[in-house]
């Protein structure tokens, strides 16, 4: 979908006001290309390399004498304060695009823009704050002053830091809400206004801002937290019942906050919240082959249907999995997910060193020590297996320390160098290997993963194993709606039972009455046919407990007392699901 997307949905397409055209001048362009060029550039991709050029072409050459840049059909319009485009909030999405294409190619014209439109910004913001034309800008502010300091790490220049306190000052509270102003706000605001105090942190050096994060999202978790690690928002805060829908929007938007959170804070937790979220609330919006989405997914998802949902704003065709049903901003914004996810992979460390601190198949080229170009081979099939290979190749005889974040779900990480045992990791740590490397040399990490239940809404219960959630596994039905294969818009529904309970007595101990079947991880392991992990588990009906409209009805308080007989259900991680309870009573 994301190579695709201006062939098949118009609002990207050639007529787009970043292109010269007629047609959208807002985010809906910029959303797209914030994952197409990660994308591209990190697939060396030609096709997706051509397309994004094209646009990044544009905007560069659109930037005008003062300094603004953008589609020209705005810049007739945003003296009259009534457009949707003619707005700081869109530019603050193409900065983050330019910052992914300079990281990719080197182009100054890019740090040429932005002082120029930085400078604009300092003139222009004290008479036209960034609610002047929309909220949104007032809202996301924090995305604006990241590329402040992004262009300020680079260019040196002063006036960066005086503009950086004028977009702080204008931008919402988020230090006060997330710490004395509790309330229900727009998710997806939320989940950009997350990183916000951490990001202002950078410049103030006061610790209440990073501490203000940490009290977010501990009260986000507390009054609106599902399993999959998102909070609930359809699209306000909604609470921790499982039928509550969290919006794609919201669940990259999480992801891309707790990536730029995890270099400012150096945090373990960070990057525990942002495993679990991409390894199970991303995947679970998106159709197994890439092709379409949902608006809202639930923890409880008995079915994807046009039926009733209780979500705050409902357009009717939320939770389906298609091209555009709900709004069209995830479909341009969701791309960002995954190439941001692998951006985030490796880090530079003060000490010369390379940072692994989230895991996942990949290669890393870098330089280290005193500029030596070396490359790490990534061979896992984590977060389904236990074990992490880091093979060197690189000239012989340079030293440099490898650091690697041991989670803190785990117990008793190993670390084996060559095969010689260098010790035990502390969960919640991060490790440092410091080392002469020669050509070859291996590192194994080994990541004990036992099963574990924690509990949710009406003291339901979840299997969790590592990073992943587990869910139910159903049948799934899938019926085309409306739009041409494979982008069409679809129902799915299942014939099969959802309303089980897990045995009480059998969750105090899931590691010895919890079967594991381990499977090779295959093209797709996002579908119910491709999951690489399987659980038996010992359940039984809770008749009280029936369908409402397209949800569940009430969750009932566990454990609650079923005399249905013992079955033996399977669940797969939920990543792998879109019919699934992945929040269940427990019963005796």
């Amino acid at each position: 979908m994301t190579g695709r997307l201006d062939e098949i949905w118009p609002d990207v397409g050639s007529d787009n006001g970043w292109l010269g055209g007629d047609g959208d001048v807002w985010e809906r362009g910029p959303y797209w290309l914030d994952g197409l060029v990660p994308l591209a550039w990190t697939l060396e991709d030609e096709r997706l390399i051509t397309k994004a050029t094209r646009w990044i072409q544009a905007t560069l050459e659109s930037r005008s004498p003062d300094g603004f840049f953008g589609p020209v059909a705005e810049r007739r319009q945003r003296g009259s304060g009534v457009a949707p485009g003619a707005d700081w909030w869109p530019r603050m999405v193409m900065l983050k695009v330019l910052q992914s294409y300079h990281e990719a190619t080197g182009d100054d014209r890019v740090l040429e823009l932005m002082t120029g439109y930085f400078r604009y910004q300092l003139r222009e913001l004290p008479s036209k704050p960034l609610g002047h034309f929309t909220f949104w800008g007032q809202r996301r502010g924090g995305e604006n002053l990241a590329s402040v300091y992004w262009l300020y790490n680079r260019t040196g220049d002063a006036f960066l830091l005086e503009l950086g306190e004028l977009v702080f000052g204008q931008t919402q509270d988020w230090t006060k809400w997330f710490t004395t102003e509790h309330g229900i706000w727009h998710v997806v605001n939320t989940a950009m206004g997350v990183k916000q105090p951490a990001v202002w942190y950078q410049q103030s050096g006061e610790q209440r801002y990073l501490d203000a994060v940490e009290s977010g999202i501990d009260y986000l978790m507390s009054h609106h937290g599902q399993v999959h690690g998102m909070w609930s928002g359809d699209e306000m805060l909604h609470g921790t019942d499982p039928t509550q829908g969290v919006e794609t929007c919201a669940v990259v938007e999480y992801m891309f906050s707790l990536e730029s959170l995890l270099p400012i804070t150096g945090s373990v937790r960070m990057a525990d919240r942002l495993e679990r979220v991409a390894y199970n609330a991303l995947p679970a919006a998106l159709s197994p082959h890439f092709a379409g989405r949902h608006y809202y997914q639930t923890a409880n998802q008995i079915a994807c249907t046009r039926e009733y949902h209780n979500f705050s704003t409902l357009h009717g065709d939320d939770n389906l999995v298609g091209l555009e049903n709900g709004y069209g901003c995830c479909t341009a914004n969701l791309h960002q997910g995954w190439p941001k996810f692998t951006a985030h992979l490796w880090m530079a460390t003060p000490d010369d060193g390379l940072a692994a601190l989230v895991y996942a198949p990949c290669e890393v080229k870098a330089r280290v020590a005193d500029g030596v170009e070396v490359r790490f081979q990534e061979q896992t099939d984590y977060p389904f297996d236990d074990t992490v290979r880091f093979t060197y190749r690189g000239p012989s005889g340079t030293a440099f320390p490898l650091h690697l974040r041991i989670p803190g779900w785990t117990e008793g990480a190993e670390l084996r160098l060559n095969g010689q045992a260098l010790g035990d990791g502390a969960a919640g740590t991060i490790v440092g290997v410091d080392h002469t490397w020669s050509d070859g040399d291996r590192l194994d990490l080994r990541l004990p993963a036992k099963l574990t239940v924690s509990r949710w809404h009406e003291n339901s219960a979840a299997v969790e194993r590592g990073p992943l959630v587990f869910a139910l596994k159903r049948s799934e039905e899938w019926t085309r709606i409306k739009g041409t294969e494979p982008f069409a818009d679809y129902e799915i529904r299942t014939g099969d039972p959802w309303n089980y309970g897990l045995l009480d007595d059998d969750l105090e101990d899931p590691n010895g009455t919890f079967a594991i079947v381990h499977k090779d991880v295959p093209d797709l392991p996002w579908s119910i046919t491709g999951a690489p992990l399987e659980l038996s588990a010992r359940a039984r009906r809770v008749p009280e407990w029936r369908r409402y409209g397209g949800i569940t009805g009430p969750l009932p308080w566990s454990p609650i007392r079923s005399r249905e007989p013992d079955e033996w259900v399977t669940l797969i991680p939920y990543g792998s699901t879109k019919i699934r309870i992945s929040a269940f009573p427990a019963v005796v």
